[in-house]
């Protein structure tokens, strides 16, 4: 039984990943990822909050880019996710909003560092 489960696990997570475009990954949290080294935008998914989308953007920064943990990460979309959209992220500073959208956490110019945003992964067990 229990290698039926697994045998169908990982078939929905190949069917999965064959329906990614080529330039896309899926984070921890299961976003899909679409960018570059520059700017890179975080899928809307229903139910996420802001945290969860800084924990997709610093995965894939230290992951998918191989950044150090200590790279600044600035959000460049002003409005929360939604619908059709995502949340945008990028290493320069050039088009940040100024803010991370989270209580008080990150610069005074509104950058995270991918380690804290990568931590942000974390569930409440401190299991990614």
């Amino acid at each position: 039984m229990a290698r039926t489960a697994l045998t169908a696990a990982l078939a929905a997570a190949l069917a999965l990943s064959a329906t990614l475009p080529a330039d896309a990954r899926m984070s921890p949290k299961g976003q899909i990822v679409r960018g570059d080294g520059t700017e890179f935008t975080v899928r809307y998914k229903p139910g996420l909050r802001l945290s969860d989308y800084w924990c997709a953007a610093g995965d894939f920064v230290i992951r998918e880019l191989h950044a150090l943990p200590n790279a600044p990460i600035w959000r460049v979309s002003a409005e929360r996710p939604r619908p059709g959209g995502g949340m945008t992220f990028s290493l320069s500073p050039a088009q940040a909003v100024g803010y991370t959208g989270l209580a008080v956490i990150g610069n005074q110019d509104g950058a995270l560092s991918a380690g804290l945003a990568d931590q942000m992964c974390e569930d409440r067990r401190g299991r990614r």
